[in-house]
This record gives C-alpha cells, structure tokens and sequence, in this order.
C-alpha cells in the first residue's frame, strides 16, 4: 500500500482531483426510491424461478461449484431466500441498495476492507490517498484507451442501487465504470457495421458494461448469460437505468435467430448459451470469470463461445492468479486466431504485480 501511494501521488499528486478531502464524499447514500419496482420485480421472480427448477438439472458447469457452494449460499442466501419466496418487499430493500449490500457478492467490491467508508466516520489519510491513487490511475487509462475522445460526463450513470464511486472534474462516476465503459466502447468499434448487431457477454454482473453499450447503440440486440442471481439482479439494475429499452428475461422468449434480431436486452441464466443459434453473435466478451471456473467448467464455455462467435472473441481475465490461466484457455485450438494479447492494467494504480490481460481473437 505504502508504495502503491508514493507512485500514486508522483503520478497524480498535482492533479486537481487529487484531493484527499473529497473521499468521504465517494461513499455517501446515494438511495433513489423505485416507484416501478413491484412491477419490475414480480418480473424477475418468475424468471428465477423457473431459471433455478431447470439449473438443477442443467448440468455441473451451469451450477455453483461444491467447493464455493457454502460461501455462495452464505453471502446470497437472503436474497435468494427473497426471491424464492416472492417477498418483494425485502426484495426491493436489497436491489434499492445493491451496491452496499451482501446481493451484490462477487460482482462489485473494493480495492481493501477499508474502516468507516459507509458509516460517516473518520477515513484515515492513508486510505484516502490509496483510493485516489486506484481511481486517478483508473480514470488516466480510461482516457488514453478511449482516445481521449470523451469527458467524465459520459461515464455518468443513473444512481440505481446506491452507488459509491468516486468524482472527476465535478462528475461522479460509479465503481466499475471506468472499465465497463470502455469494453462497451471496444465492443462498439469491433461490431462496426456487421450485420449482425448481437452481442453476447458470458458473466454480466451487475449489468455494467450492458448499461454503456446499449445507452449508446440502441440498434445493437446485448444478450447477457450469468448465473440466475446474477441476472435477476442486472434485470432491476438495467430496468430501472433504461426503462423504455425492450428486455426480455428467461421464460419470456426463446433464443432464436428472429427473437435476437429485436434491439435491446436478453438476459437468460448460463444454461441457455447452449441455444444460442451458430455464428450468431458479431462480438463475444467475457471479463475475469472464466479464470475462476474450474477448467472442466470453462471448457465449456469456451466450447459455447466458439460456436456462436462469427467476429471477434474480446476477454479480460487472469493468467497467474488464477484457477486457469488465461494463456491456457485453448482457444486457439477451437479455431479462432489471436490478434493481441495485452496487459489490462485497470489494478495497476493498487497492484504493481497485476495480470490481469486482454486477448482478442477473430473467428
């Protein structure tokens, strides 16, 4: 951390958003009520449901691992208590606070366990200079690998679930979304004017990188494949950040050539990749979960995005601290060619030692 900080402030240190007052700013409620979401969770529930009676039976790869099973169960037990039990008021209370609450598990978090963030207490100096170092080098490279063709107001997002974040040149901009920007943005410049304007993202999250993509090409159809808690969570997410864009969850539609050809969202539980029509989608992305699978699981997958990729396989994930590495992936073997291999370095203000990379294939 120490020299984390030292590179940090001789890098940003006299930049004015460097600013160690402005932290606890980052983390204070930002609750929006939901009018809507009755409507939009009763919705979630039924896709749920039935995306959990056919999980049981859809094979080990689209189910939670033995070994993460208990902590899985642990973290997301109330929510999916919640939902199983159509108790949309507890429901509610969750997804209005998602990014500050045990829902949200594995698929936000920050950079330490860090005293005081979200209690109003005092936040030592430390930390303040070690979150500004995290974010100040998030935001630099955001730019650069963007072209700097855009300003901070364009990372501004609806305050759905809570948010914490940070603020530059007087816009806040929550967690994340530096990164899920700029893979929609590399998304986009892939998808050029293919004619086919579909997008598949194996692990979504939160529903992130989903948001960017189509707020900014609303001709392009985004479908997300994850695991049911997963997308019941980006459905609210994304329903409440875009509600006059088209969405359609699992047991409202079928994976066809004809229902994908509709803009918009499809958000369906991991098992339904399978469906997916052959060559059907422009871009396939994936960020850092096939390097948590284990490999029997991501072979899986991999054998999935091979054959339903006809243009470009982008991936972020890790290839030494991982279950299997990124440059094992094999997927040269399932015929698609590597046209580059880079270092992401989105941790790099925090983790001098980061490897997390991006690969691009073409099919």
């Amino acid at each position: 951390m120490i020299q984390a900080i030292e590179s940090g402030k001789r890098r940003f240190g006299n930049d004015p958003n460097f600013r160690p007052d402005l932290v606890p700013g980052y983390f204070v409620p930002r609750l929006v009520d939901g009018q809507d979401d009755p409507v939009i969770l009763k919705r979630i529930i039924a896709a749920y449901k039935q995306a959990k009676v056919k999980q049981k039976s859809a094979g080990e790869a689209f189910n939670v691992s033995n070994e993460w099973l208990s902590i899985y169960e642990r973290n997301l037990g109330p929510v999916m208590k919640a939902l199983l039990s159509e108790n949309v008021a507890e429901l509610q209370r969750m997804y209005q606070n998602f990014f500050r609450d045990p829902c949200s598990s594995g698929l936000l978090g920050l950079p330490i366990n860090i005293p005081n963030l979200f209690t109003g207490g005092a936040i030592k100096q430390k930390f303040r200079e070690y979150i500004l170092c995290d974010v100040s080098h998030r935001y630099d490279l955001w730019k650069k690998r963007t072209g700097n063709r855009y300003s901070a107001a364009v990372l501004s997002a609806p305050l759905v679930g809570n948010p914490y974040g940070y603020t530059m040149d007087g816009v806040f901009i929550r967690g994340g979304a530096d990164y899920q920007h700029y893979y929609a943005h590399a998304i986009a410049e892939l998808m050029g004017s293919s004619k086919e304007q579909i997008v598949a993202e194996l692990g979504g999250g939160f529903g992130g990188l989903a948001y960017y993509l189509i707020r900014d090409n609303p001709q392009m159809t985004y479908v997300g494949f994850d695991l049911p808690e997963a997308t019941a969570l980006a459905s609210y997410y994304l329903m409440q950040s875009l509600p006059s864009v088209a969405i359609r969850l699992y047991g409202e539609t079928e994976l066809s050539a004809e229902a994908l050809t509709t803009p918009g969202f499809v958000l369906m539980p991991s098992f339904e990749i399978v469906k997916m029509p052959l060559k059907s989608t422009a871009v396939s992305f994936n960020s850092y979960s096939l390097a948590e699978m284990s490999p029997a699981t991501a072979h899986v997958y991999l054998d999935q995005i091979a054959r339903i990729t006809s243009g470009y396989f982008l991936h972020v994930n890790h290839n030494r601290n991982a279950v299997l590495s990124a440059d094992k992936f094999g997927v040269e073997e399932r015929g698609l060619k590597l046209i580059t291999r880079e270092l992401a370095g989105w941790t790099l203000g925090i983790n001098p030692q980061s490897d997390e990379y991006e690969y691009l294939y073409r099919a």
